[in-house]
C-alpha cells in the first residue's frame, strides 16, 4: 500500500475578468486542501467575469498540476444536468414532466403500466417518487465495492423499477434518491431513442459549449487528464457507469463549470436561459428546512435564495452554487475524500446552511468512527451539540434525534441507531435503510487475519446451504480450489482461510467459523459480523 506524503500546497489564481472574488477565498482554499493527496481546482464566477482557483497535483506520486481545464468526478451534480434534459425535452415535445417513467421504459401494454404511472417525470428529478435511495438489485452495501455502478444497466434498473415501483409513497415527502436519478434519465433516453450520453450530449452540453465534459460510461477510455481520485490519502480507482450515469456520471472541469454557472446566472445571451429558470422554480419544501427545485436544492431565504448541489464519489467531491441576487457562484472541485460544502456556503455568504443541525442533549456520546467494511467507514461528528455523519465517498449529513439512540439522517431515506455496551457506553451503529440493517463496531479497523493455504478436498467439505433466517441464506461453493459465500440478494464473494474451519472476508468485516459434528462432518457455521454472532445449521 503506498504512503502519502505531505503535499506542499501552492494556490494560484488566474484571473479572466475583473469579477471580484472573496478577498479570503485563496486562503481557505489553501487552508482547507492542505495535506490531502490531491488538488482542488475552484471557479468564482459574477457579473464581471471569472477567477480561476487551483492547488495541488494529480497524486503525490504524479506531479502533474491541477489545473482548471483538468477534469474530476462531478457525482451528483450530474443530477442538475439531467433535470436540465428534462426540460429541454419537454421544450421540444419528447416528454412532458408529468409523464411517468414507466411510459418510456415498458412495453405500452405492460400490465405494470398501471401501478407504476404514479412514478412521474417530475416526482423524480424532485426526489418525490418514493423510491429507495438505491436499488435492491444492487445489492445490500453497493458502496463498498471499488466501483458499484460500472455493470448496472437498463435491463436491471426496469427489474428494479417494477419490483419498487408499486409500493413506493409517490408524492410524499422529499427523499434523496439516487435510483431516481437514474431512472429519470434513462427515462429520458429512451424518449429520445438512444443513449443517456448522447441526449445529454445534444441538447444540454453542446449548447453550453462544455466540450470538455463526459459522462464515465463503463467501457469507455478516460478522458485526458481525469484526476485520480483518493480515499484516506490513498489513490482509488474512477467510477465508470451505465443506467446510473443520470445519477452521478458527469466529470467535468472548473473552467467549463465557470460556463455552466454563468449560463445559471443568465448573464448575456446564456445559452438555455429558459430551461435554467424552469429548473430554478420551488417545487417542494424539505421537512428540515429549504426547497427542491428541478434538481437544484433551494436555500431557505426567499429573499436571497441560493441553488446548490453537491456531489461525491469514492475518491472525489465537487459542489456548484449560485446566488442571482448578487449575481454571483462558486464551484470547487476536488479529487479527494472531504466535502467542500461548509467553506464552500461560507465563501458564497451563506455559512451553515448545507447541513444544519439539532441540539443533542448527550451529543457527546456518540462521535467515532464506524467501518462497515474496509472501504465503507461511517464518521459521526459532533459540533457545537450537534450531530453529523459521513460515510466513504458521500456528503455529510445531519443527524436528527427521533428516540432515545436513534436519529434520522436528513435529506436521505435512512436511519441511524447506537447500541451501548454493559458500562451505557456507546459501542456500535446500525445503519437502517431499504429494509435492511447493517451494523459497525465503534473503533478503527482491525487486522486481517493471517491467511493459510487449505487443499481443495477440505474445501469442498463446507459446501452447502447455511439458512440464517427464513429468507436469508448463506451459499458456500468451492471452485477451483477457491471457496466463496453468497448470501441472498447479494453477489458471490470469495472468502479466506485463517485456519481449518475458520474463514474471513476481504470485503467485509465478517468471519465464518464452521462446525463439525463427531464425525467431523461439517453440520454448521457461526457468521461473525458487527459484533454479533449468527449460526445457522447446514440445509441438505
Amino acid at each position: 500500500m503506498k504512503t502519502a506524503v505531505p503535499l506542499l500546497l501552492s494556490l494560484m489564481a488566474v484571473p479572466c475578468s475583473r469579477a471580484a472574488p472573496p478577498a479570503d477565498m485563496q486562503s481557505k482554499l489553501n487552508d482547507w486542501a492542505r495535506g490531502e493527496g490531491g488538488g482542488v481546482a475552484a471557479a468564482w464566477v459574477d457579473a464581471d467575469g471569472t477567477v480561476f482557483f487551483h492547488t495541488g497535483s494529480h497524486d503525490v506520486d504524479d506531479p502533474r498540476p491541477v489545473t482548471s481545464d483538468t477534469k474530476f468526478e462531478i457525482g451528483s451534480i450530474s443530477k442538475v444536468f439531467t433535470a436540465l434534459l428534462l426540460v429541454e425535452s419537454e421544450r421540444l415535445g419528447k416528454v412532458s414532466r408529468s409523464d411517468p417513467a414507466a411510459k418510456y421504459l415498458l412495453p405500452a401494454g405492460d400490465p405494470a403500466q398501471a401501478a407504476l404511472a404514479k412514478i412521474t417525470l417530475l416526482s423524480l428529478t424532485t426526489h418525490t417518487s418514493g423510491l429507495p435511495r438505491l436499488p435492491q438489485n444492487l445489492g445490500s452495501n453497493p458502496d463498498e465495492k471499488a466501483n458499484p455502478y460500472e455493470s448496472y444497466d437498463r435491463t436491471a434498473l426496469v427489474e428494479a423499477l417494477r419490483a419498487h415501483g408499486p409500493s413506493a409513497n409517490a408524492g410524499g415527502a422529499v427523499a434523496y434518491s439516487n435510483f431516481g436519478a437514474a431512472v429519470l434519465g434513462e427515462a429520458l433516453a429512451a424518449a429520445w431513442g438512444t443513449s443517456y450520453a448522447e441526449a445529454l450530449t445534444e441538447n444540454v452540453l453542446k449548447p453550453l459549449g462544455m466540450r470538455a465534459t463526459s459522462v464515465g460510461i463503463t467501457g469507455q477510455p478516460p478522458p485526458g487528464d481525469l484526476a485520480p481520485g483518493h480515499a484516506n490519502r490513498n489513490m482509488v480507482d474512477n467510477w465508470t457507469f451505465q443506467a446510473f450515469a443520470p445519477a452521478g456520471g458527469l466529470r467535468s472541469s472548473a473552467k467549463d463549470m465557470a460556463l455552466f454557472l454563468a449560463a445559471a446566472l443568465g448573464q448575456g445571451d446564456a445559452p438555455l436561459k429558459d430551461s435554467f429558470a424552469a429548473t430554478e422554480v420551488p417545487q417542494h419544501a424539505i421537512a428540515k428546512g429549504g426547497h427542491i427545485g428541478l434538481g437544484w436544492m433551494i436555500t431557505d431565504d426567499p429573499g436571497r435564495p441560493v441553488y446548490w448541489h453537491n456531489g461525491a464519489t469514492a475518491g472525489c467531491h465537487s459542489f456548484v452554487a449560485f446566488s442571482p441576487s448578487t449575481g454571483s457562484g462558486i464551484v470547487v472541485l476536488a479529487n479527494f475524500q472531504k466535502g467542500p460544502e461548509d467553506m464552500a456556503f461560507e465563501l458564497i455568504g451563506e455559512k451553515g446552511k448545507v447541513s444544519v443541525g439539532t441540539m443533542v442533549a448527550n451529543a457527546a456520546d456518540y462521535p467515532g468512527s464506524y467501518p462497515l467494511s474496509r472501504s465503507f467507514v461511517i464518521e459521526v461528528t459532533q459540533e457545537k451539540g450537534s450531530l453529523f455523519l459521513q460515510a466513504t465517498g458521500q456528503p455529510r449529513f445531519a443527524l436528527i434525534p427521533e428516540s432515545a439512540d436513534r436519529f434520522s439522517v436528513d435529506g436521505v431515506a435512512a436511519e441511524i441507531s447506537f447500541d451501548r455496551d454493559a458500562a451505557g457506553k456507546v459501542s456500535a451503529l446500525i445503519l437502517h435503510q431499504n429494509n435492511v440493517d447493517q451494523r459497525a463496531l465503534r473503533g478503527s479497523l482491525p487486522d486481517l487475519p493471517n491467511e493459510i493455504t487449505l487443499p481443495p478436498e477440505t474445501l469442498r467439505e463446507y459446501a452447502g446451504s447455511y439458512p440464517l433466517s427464513d429468507s436469508f441464506v448463506l451459499t458456500v461453493t468451492e471452485e477451483g480450489g477457491v471457496l466463496f459465500a453468497q448470501a441472498t440478494g447479494q453477489p458471490k464473494v470469495q472468502i479466506f482461510a485463517s485456519g481449518r474451519d475458520e474463514f474471513f472476508y476481504k470485503v467485509a468485516l465478517a468471519q465464518l467459523s464452521f462446525q463439525r459434528d463427531g464425525a467431523g462432518k461439517v453440520t454448521g457455521l457461526v457468521l461473525h459480523q458487527g459484533g454479533r454472532d449468527l449460526p445457522a445449521r447446514r440445509s441438505d
